[in-house]
């Protein structure tokens, strides 16, 4: 594989100093010839990490691994919902501060919770954040890392510990279960309808897509004039949350990157997320690549869930998440990898 593909700072020795730099090779789009092609450029990125680990640190324990950019009152709600549901006794969690403004820090130490500052001049990369912390967690010894996005929150300990108990039994690499956009008296932003469902989804206005399904596994559309040949999307969003469809377990062709539990070697060896998937495909790039090694990502949704207050990060992070030059990158460099293999991998 590329290495642009890959995460170059899996082959490096051990981390001595809790400064580095991590240097990476990248692939950004530089011209939109058409529309189903377009000329990149490698471009040289390095992250400037300051690394901090819990005193309370564990080898033996799983690693949740939760990237954050600003946000303070989002982290400290998400580390608060860990704390109450005594995640912070099963796992070591390390907050990733991504180019931070506000004091994360702070928040961070008062916690007792692992720290990994990450700057960089390019921007988010979702990827990097992640294969990072990862490269850290496989040289402390770990063996099960969780990514956790930040609007994430557990609903019950004993879901998360029958998560991890499916993900160890089934020998899987790559794990997931249901996830339930929050009812509003749990939601951060306590609105009836957001931007995001009144922009995307007015079918679903006057609170109707509240406790409902965000994602049930996977499924896939083919959309006429589409770059892709075939996209991957959110099984069941919007169904009822004991649907059959989604309360079930099953394989799975892509695990949300929300909620991924993950076996340390084989994400390592396989290189990680792809670092030239800055924002948007990683998660699903990565499943497909488990898939061409014969290893098929779980999805265990079956009478366990957890809530994802997607719309809140969704308009909290406008900047890093609007339309720009990354996404249409991210967008074309997944279909130029995949179109020509996903539909004889998958059917």
């Amino acid at each position: 594989m590329k290495s642009f593909y890959e995460c170059e700072f899996f082959t490096s020795e051990k981390i001595k100093n809790n400064k580095f730099i991590v240097s990476q090779k990248e692939l950004l789009l530089k011209q939109r010839l058409t529309n189903d092609k377009g000329s990149f450029k490698i471009i040289d990125v390095e992250y400037h990490c300051l690394w901090e680990r819990q005193k309370d640190w564990s080898n033996d324990r799983p690693t949740i691994i939760i990237p954050i950019k600003d946000n303070v009152e989002l982290m400290s709600v998400t580390i608060s919902n860990l704390v109450q549901h005594n995640l912070n006794k099963h796992c070591n969690i390390i907050i990733v501060d991504d180019r931070s403004e506000e004091d994360i820090k702070s928040l961070t130490n008062k916690s007792e919770l692992s720290y990994l500052r990450v700057d960089n001049d390019k921007g988010f990369n979702f990827s990097m954040l992640n294969n990072i912390a990862a490269k850290i967690c496989y040289d402390l010894g770990i063996k099960t890392i969780i990514l956790w996005n930040s609007d994430l929150w557990c609903v019950k300990e004993e879901w998360f510990l029958e998560l991890l108990d499916r993900h160890y039994k089934e020998d899987s690499v790559i794990s997931g279960t249901r996830l339930v956009y929050p009812p509003i008296d749990l939601s951060l932003n306590k609105e009836e309808d957001n931007e995001n469902i009144k922009n995307n989804f007015p079918h679903m206005l006057n609170g109707k897509w509240r406790n409902t399904i965000q994602f049930g596994g996977d499924a896939w559309l083919q959309i006429p004039g589409d770059l892709l040949n075939i996209s991957p999307t959110h099984n069941g969003r919007f169904f009822n949350i004991e649907d059959p469809r989604v309360n079930c377990d099953r394989g799975s062709a892509f695990i949300t990157g929300a909620l991924q539990v993950l076996n340390l070697r084989y994400f390592i060896e396989s290189g990680g997320l792809n670092p030239s998937l800055s924002k948007n495909y990683q998660d699903t790039d990565y499943c497909l690549r488990s898939i061409s090694d014969k290893k098929i990502p779980r999805y265990f949704g079956k009478d366990i869930f957890f809530y994802h207050d997607e719309s809140f990060n969704f308009e909290n992070n406008k900047n890093e998440k609007k339309q720009d030059k990354q996404l249409t990158s991210d967008y074309i460099l997944f279909s130029k990898i995949w179109n020509n293999k996903i539909i004889d991998l998958l059917y």
